[in-house]
């Protein structure tokens, strides 16, 4: 029987292996990928008033729709298009004539009415805003249309009730060859959307009757206001990225995924043995089902989802070291096997919780509050932690139950969990003073840089236009230099022999776009342009902020509850040091600073809250054993928990940057600076998980125990008043 439950979990192991492998394919083909990595146009509109009123959230509504309906005239597959307050994003990817998409998505829709012999009866300016709105008479659902002009409306549908057709068609963006004849008006046309009898003249609002479902009378609420929309689409940035350049970036980072994965394994399975191989099987089940359930709810992977798949990596392969550290830890002082397993899986599970919790705060904050890629990055961080619970914690324990449980391991713990060693506590807290020394040079440093060079700010904080000049040969940057001689170059960066990376001050518009792109292409280079206005400038930078803030108050709190105060200061100043490391070491290396700089910021915070909290937890644990706090007993618990965290700080450290370093390798393009940002924010992590966030919470206990509260004690007993030959 025994034997028989040690073959069942080799069994699923295998089975979970075989599915994995097998499903691969099919999942990674049903990924639909953001323009970024695939290739395409966005543009970022401000939605403006033609009547000099104010937008109201109806009218950014109808916007949002009619763009939507003019999409399909494209014949785009997986647009993307989103409300950022009274700004709306639009991506297209794929999409390689971006004039075409720029004329259709911000040209106002007109609205018309006609005759059978399509002559223009009346435009929308006969309508009030809104034109339409969904009614019912006798309980059927019916589309009423608002009149503003009653007498030119009651003269047109006098003509027309008295006419041999005595029918009248509504047309949105009608063109020279449509005709009404040969259109399914109303029925599969987006642009002959209704053909209504009239049997005699109107002079004030009228319903337009058709036995319409909701969804249809709906829908034809929504062509007619669309047509009708007091408002204009002022564009303000927009993004060009090559097909080539995407699918180059995403063959690169597929790769290093493969190698990443491959890498993790070998170094669990020399660290773990077989406990390690079980945990590279549920990782790999784990990542492709991270891309079913985004897939599933319909993302869109972008270069900052993938920013948030590689900290879910990292997370997720921590579940599993910090499990089989604190089994290993219960075997060194003693424990069976099976002792050890439950003990471990125990104490694990809080770490994992309040882990897991701090990160998905942090998540759901940004995704609440998050624009445009910040909310792609939360959205997979999110179902990465959700995945990872499912695939790290409750999978993985599953299978290494029957090997526990089996009995053939006793006496052989080392072929399950790797060796056993007794670990020693350091002697001294003197790295953690190294580190805070060193991490104030380096602030030193960075201020001193920054205000020498100022922060080498990329054209996401700066504004201006970004041009991306490619040749089949080497680029003279001379001759480019030349033809942008009537802008002012603020940077040129040599991207290969035959790419080369230009930003100008100017923030082009569409007119200067089309003409410098002529003038790129009439000299035999290709070019993608793209550009940031100072609104958008602004905003990312105040959402960034925004966000960030809230983020960092929210976990804040969480940890003061779950833990105390102390910790949750200690966490957060430590993240902070990681954030503020970073930036200066951007700033000593003149190195740009770009929105993807704020994925890698992301990823680093994540990542630092996750570490720190894992070891606060063995702290914690630690403490309740304590029978008095001393200095030195203090002294000596985060000296213990250091030495216990230091061998899976150093595993999930190292997991988590083979992927980084892979890309940086491989010289992945449009992630550069992202590997930069997290490679260095990470390293910094993990020394201040360990060395920093538990100096500052001994500081703080031992000040507490130093300087308690005065608490003043009052005395509740009646007080004798002594009167002068009474009583005294």
């Amino acid at each position: 029987m025994k034997k028989k439950k040690l073959s069942r979990g080799i069994i699923i192991s295998i089975i979970i292996l075989i599915l994995s492998l097998g499903i691969i394919y099919p999942v990674l083909k049903g990924i639909h990928y953001g323009l970024d990595l695939k290739g395409g146009f966005e543009v970022l509109y401000q939605i403006e008033p033609l009547n000099g009123k104010k937008v109201t959230t109806d009218d950014i509504l109808n916007t949002y729709k009619s763009i939507n309906n003019r999409i399909d005239t494209l014949g785009v597959s997986e647009p993307e298009i989103t409300l950022e307050g009274d700004k709306i994003r639009v991506k297209l990817p794929g999409v390689t004539n971006e004039d075409e998409a720029r004329k259709r998505l911000s040209t106002p829709a007109v609205l018309t009415f006609r005759d059978t012999s399509d002559n223009e009866l009346m435009n929308a300016g006969v309508l009030s805003t809104p034109g339409a709105k969904l009614d019912y008479k006798d309980g059927l659902p019916v589309v009423a249309l608002s009149i503003k002009d009653n007498d030119t409306f009651y003269k047109v549908t006098k003509r027309v009730s008295e006419s041999a057709s005595n029918t009248i068609t509504i047309w949105l963006d009608y063109e020279e060859g449509d005709s009404f004849a040969t259109s399914k008006c109303g029925e599969d046309s987006t642009k002959c959307i209704s053909a209504a009898t009239v049997s005699e003249a109107f002079s004030g609002n009228v319903i337009i009757q058709g036995n319409f479902s909701v969804e249809e009378a709906q829908t034809l609420v929504d062509l007619i206001n669309s047509g009708s929309l007091p408002t204009k689409l002022n564009e303000i940035s927009t993004k060009t990225v090559d097909a080539s350049f995407g699918a180059g970036t995403l063959k690169t980072v597929g790769i290093a995924g493969i190698i990443t994965l491959i890498i993790i394994t070998l170094i669990m399975v020399f660290t773990y043995r077989l406990s390690g191989l079980i945990s590279s099987i549920c990782l790999l089940f784990y990542t492709i089902m991270v891309f079913v359930v985004f897939n599933a709810i319909g993302g869109v992977l972008t270069l900052t989802g993938l920013a948030a798949l590689i900290l879910g990596i990292g997370m997720a392969i921590d579940s599993s070291v910090i499990t089989l550290e604190k089994i290993k830890e219960e075997l060194s002082l003693g424990s069976s096997l099976k002792e050890a397993y439950k003990k471990g899986n125990s104490r694990s599970l809080i770490s994992l919780i309040d882990a897991n919790a701090t990160t998905l705060i942090a998540a759901i904050v940004l995704f609440v509050f998050g624009e445009s890629s910040v909310k792609g990055f939360a959205t997979m961080l999110i179902i990465t932690i959700v995945v990872s619970v499912l695939a790290m914690i409750l999978l993985n324990r599953f299978i290494l139950t029957y090997f526990i449980n089996s009995e053939k391991f006793y006496n052989k713990e080392s072929i399950l969990v790797g060796k056993i060693k007794e670990r020693k506590a350091i002697k001294s807290l003197k790295s953690s003073i190294i580190y805070l020394v060193t991490i104030c040079v380096i602030f030193i440093l960075g201020i001193s840089f920054g205000f020498i060079n100022k922060l080498n700010l990329g054209i996401d904080f700066k504004g201006g236009s970004s041009i991306t000049v490619r040749s089949t040969d080497k680029i003279s940057v001379n001759k480019v230099e030349t033809l942008l001689e009537d802008y002012t170059i603020r940077e040129a960066q040599e991207v290969s022999e035959s790419e080369y990376y230009f930003i100008i001050s100017e923030t082009l518009n569409e007119k200067e776009i089309n003409e410098l792109k002529s003038t790129l292409i009439d000299n035999g280079y290709k070019t993608d342009i793209s550009v940031i206005s100072n609104v958008v400038k602004t905003d990312l930078v105040k959402n960034a902020v925004k966000s960030l803030v809230i983020a960092f108050v929210c976990v804040l709190i969480y940890v003061a509850i779950r833990f105390t105060s102390h910790f949750a200061v200690s966490a957060i100043l430590a993240v902070l040091s990681d954030i503020l490391v970073t930036i200066s070491i951007f700033s000593i290396l003149h190195i740009e600073i770009n929105f993807i700089f704020v994925a890698g910021i992301l990823t680093i915070i994540g990542y630092s809250i996750n570490d720190t909290i894992v070891v606060f937890d063995l702290i914690r644990d630690k403490l309740k054993s304590l029978k008095k706090k001393t200095k030195e007993s203090l002294e000596g618990i985060v000296k213990e928990c250091i030495s216990l965290s230091l061998k899976r700080n150093i595993i999930t450290s190292i997991t988590t940057l083979i992927a980084i370093i892979t890309l940086l390798i491989m010289n992945a393009k449009g992630v550069k600076e992202f590997n930069i940002t997290v490679l260095i924010g990470l390293t910094a992590g993990t020394f201040s998980s360990l060395l920093l966030a538990p100096y500052v919470w001994l500081k703080l206990e031992i000040f507490r125990i130093h300087h308690p509260k005065k608490v003043k004690v009052y005395n509740d007993e009646v007080e004798e008043k002594l009167i002068k030959g009474i009583n005294s």
